[in-house]
């Protein structure tokens, strides 16, 4: 049953992790927004907001925001008190303030970030999890119910480590990282080598290297390294599902979304991105700013930045091209028989 409850009134107050109130002013100042006062609007720049929601579920005292055309018809009818919107949207009428960015959805990131206030388990290490009296535990970390911290591994200060992660021997994770539950951080790399008498198991000596400030979704997998480290460079972000091979380089500020992998001894360049379902072979160096679409598969290494898709991916304008000419792909077999026929007649 559809019911015209706000989305904080669907949430109750225990389930809500929002606790702060700021002003709309103060949300201004963090994110560089304009302050648009709509005409009939009740709200000042000095409205407390304390709460997010979506644009077309939220009410007063709730920051929300739009970026696309498909979301503008709830605008005039939105209670929030705050309403991020990109330049297109200044002059939409509205109830709510307006704080006009160019880049809205960044701006809301910023805000959200700061009023947002995620409960934190009553241990900062909880007596559930495991943690090998050799590891080195940095200030500040949170270590939730049945985490696993093997021998020798480091964890940054102000990193949290969630449910059921395990973090094997010798990994390094760096500041104020984030790892959601279920995620495998070092486990053998897929090492075997096929012979007479089988298959040999290759050892995977390495370790596995997370610099700071590395988010990694649940239940992912990032291999230890045959050699020397796998590697998650500063700022990088792996979505739930993820899994990056033995001996991999992600770069700084990369993204990997849900259900892409990337196979051993590949790169991703710095600002990358996987799509997902995307796929990076054996060896293959993904350049910086390169964007693999959903259901691709990078199979050249050192390609410009821009858009690819498809398998193998190729850039985007051209896989447009020959998914036109496939679709034709029918029609013209037919052509071609007829006019074969003719000529054999």
């Amino acid at each position: 049953m559809v019911t015209t409850q706000t989305w904080r009134e669907r949430m109750s107050r225990s389930s809500r992790p929002f606790s702060k109130e700021v002003t709309v002013s103060d949300i201004a100042a963090w994110t560089g927004a304009e302050v648009v006062i709509p005409q009939g609007c009740v709200h000042t720049a000095a409205s407390l907001v304390s709460g997010v929601a979506p644009v077309q579920g939220s009410g007063a005292g709730d920051l929300t925001f739009v970026t696309s055309g498909s979301y503008e018809k709830f605008l005039p009818d939105s209670g929030a008190t705050a309403i991020i919107v990109g330049p297109a949207h200044a002059k939409v009428p509205a109830k709510g303030l307006l704080l006009v960015h160019k880049n809205p959805y960044w701006a809301y990131a910023v805000a959200a970030s700061r009023l947002v206030e995620i409960p934190k388990p009553a241990e900062m290490i909880s007596s559930r999890a495991f943690v090998d009296p050799t590891a080195t535990i940095g200030k500040g970390v949170v270590i939730y119910p049945g985490a696993y911290i093997g021998p020798g591994a480091e964890i940054g200060d102000g990193t949290e480590i969630r449910a059921n992660v395990v973090i094997e021997y010798g990994c390094k994770i760096g500041r104020n990282c984030l790892i959601h539950a279920g995620s495998v951080i070092g486990a053998d790399g897929f090492g075997f080598a096929p012979g007479p008498g089988g298959i040999a198991k290759v050892p995977q000596v390495g370790n596995v290297i997370i610099e700071d400030e590395v988010e990694i979704g649940a239940c992912s997998t990032v291999d230890r390294a045959a050699f020397d480290a796998t590697v998650i460079k500063r700022g990088a972000k792996l979505d739930s599902h993820v899994h990056v091979g033995h001996n991999c380089v992600v770069g700084e500020s990369a993204m990997i979304c849900g259900m892409s992998a990337m196979a051993g001894s590949s790169s991703l360049g710095k600002g990358a991105i996987l799509a997902g379902h995307s796929g990076v072979p054996n060896q293959v160096e993904v350049g910086p700013g390169v964007v693999v679409a959903a259901f691709s598969v990078m199979t050249k290494s050192h390609l410009p930045p821009g858009q690819y898709a498809g398998v193998p991916a190729v850039p985007v304008a051209d896989w447009r091209k020959q998914q036109v000419l496939l679709r034709k792909l029918p029609e013209l077999e037919k052509r071609l028989r007829e006019v074969e026929k003719k000529q054999g007649s």
